[in-house]
């Protein structure tokens, strides 16, 4: 499998509050070593449009950009890629069931949106959470957003000025409440992960000096969307789109925080004795069967079965586990940063009959 490092949502100058033009997004994009990016400006396709939706080069480096959609009204926010045309609502629109249906009918799909943003109060962010918990239809889930995570430890002049300071130390990664809501999702339904930055290198004056709140070139190299995909890039757009869109759609991912440690080579897959199962998709098993992890290097590794630590390694770069259980199987990895655990990867999960 070829493993793909890609980062998604984030808003450029076509949209209202944003001004970083695309063409330097994608130099940033190409200096921090993605090899894909998904643009998603409110309510509209207008990077599509204008031909910046290609593989770009730059000293030796490639960059696929992908152009999406945020549906944004007050509430509800949803990602939607493999778009025919853009979807506009209004901002007290909360009809979120009409939006995945209307997406869904042009044969796209998409993701909900840092689903239980809770704003900063403190330094006058509102919250944006997902409200909606009856729709159905969505293809996943954020489960971390690096802009949520970030000012979720607002709360304080003393928080404020860490974070200033440490942005990446200050995250905690993924809210326990989006987790458990996932975790639900996921034994009714194939509900998979994405992790997003909604990133719009905003400017700020703080303390009288105006200062680029996550430039890009700090920001892509966060939190990212790894893809596994059968083949290599092989220069064709039509192509190339379709093997990242489809590893999405289908879970065929996982998320992490590259900034330390790089997670390329990372494994979690199910296996028996005629068959073998990475993430996002399902083993029915024909005889024994066991899930098994590799890392690129030594982490703290959970193995969770239907929302619940099975088992728990320390340092460990390798893990295996019979199943004698049907059930959805995830794995969590921490890193061991400057002497701390800190989140690093999450995979989608494996689901075993």
């Amino acid at each position: 499998m070829f493993d793909y490092a890609g980062s998604i949502h984030f808003h450029s100058a076509y949209s209202y509050d944003a001004q970083v033009p695309v063409d330097q997004i994608i130099q940033s994009g190409l200096k921090a070593g993605l090899d894909f990016a998904l643009l998603t400006d409110h309510f509209n396709l207008d990077a599509q449009k204008d031909g910046w939706e290609r593989m770009h080069q730059a000293g030796g480096r490639k960059l696929l950009l992908l152009v999406g959609e945020e549906i944004s009204p007050r509430y509800n926010h949803y990602l939607a890629f493999n778009l025919a045309s853009p979807l506009v609502v209004s901002k007290t629109d909360l009809h979120s069931q009409d939006v995945i249906d209307t997406v869904n009918a042009q044969g796209g799909f998409g993701f909900i949106a840092h689903p239980d943003h809770a704003g900063a109060p403190f330094v006058g962010i509102r919250a944006y959470p997902w409200v909606d918990w009856e729709a159905r239809g969505f293809t996943g889930l954020s489960i971390w957003d690096l802009m949520g995570d970030w000012t979720s430890g607002l709360t304080s002049l003393w928080g404020v000025l860490r974070a200033l300071a440490c942005p990446a130390g200050v995250l905690r990664g993924p809210r326990p409440e989006t987790l458990r809501r996932w975790d639900e999702l996921a034994q009714r339904s194939h509900c998979v992960a994405i992790g997003e930055i909604d990133n719009h290198a905003t400017r700020k004056r703080l303390f009288g000096v105006t200062k680029t709140l996550f430039p890009f070139d700090y920001a892509f190299r966060t939190i990212r969307t790894h893809v596994l995909l059968p083949h290599a890039f092989r220069g064709d757009l039509a192509n190339d789109r379709a093997a990242v869109l489809n590893a999405l759609r289908l879970g065929q991912s996982y998320v992490s925080l590259d900034l330390w440690n790089p997670p390329r080579g990372f494994q979690f897959e199910a296996l028996d004795g005629s068959q073998r199962v990475t993430m996002g998709g399902r083993l029915a098993r024909k005889g024994p069967a066991l899930v098994e992890a590799k890392l690129p290097a030594p982490g703290r590794i959970r193995l969770i079965r239907n929302g619940r630590v099975i088992r728990e390694e320390y340092s460990h770069s390798h893990l295996e586990r019979d199943v004698e259980l049907p059930g959805v199987y995830r794995l969590e990895v921490d890193q061991r940063v400057r002497g701390r655990w800190r989140p690093w990867i999450f995979s989608n999960p494996i689901w075993v009959d």
